[in-house]
């Protein structure tokens, strides 16, 4: 059973990523980068803010070795991907513990999906359909 949101909630997409990181160097040709860099990270947070102003995004680094931390019951549910797919599922994005998307995502699709979602539930305000 969820609780009643208060008066002031604000909707947040929480988008779990891994800071990036060159395994083998910055300018190696074995392999590519890992995780998601801050210009990538930056384009996700805008997209879904601009298209949803009535939303905020948290970041949560996933990475234990760049000091991330995950909560056990908030985070759960991504807690069972990142156990299952590793750090290949990032970014995940979820709204109120229900993981929306994972992988890189079609910001178009994401947008709809979350739109959909905040639209589903109860919420303090308006969301823009914009």
């Amino acid at each position: 059973m969820t609780e009643p949101l208060a008066p002031n909630h604000v909707p947040t997409v929480l988008l779990y990523y891994v800071p990036q990181t060159f395994p083998c160097g910055q300018n190696s040709a074995c392999c590519g980068p890992i995780g998601q860099s801050d210009d990538e990270l930056r384009e996700y947070q805008s997209a879904i803010e601009r298209n949803l102003p009535d939303v905020r995004v948290e970041r949560v680094n996933v990475s234990k070795e760049a000091g991330g931390k995950l909560k056990m019951g908030r985070d759960m549910a991504v807690i069972k991907l990142l156990n299952s797919f590793g750090y290949q599922a990032c970014p995940i994005f979820a709204l109120d513990g229900e993981v929306v998307s994972m992988g890189p995502p079609a910001m178009e699709e994401l947008v709809a999906l979350l739109r959909e979602k905040l639209n589903a539930k109860p919420h303090a305000g308006p969301i823009s359909t914009t």
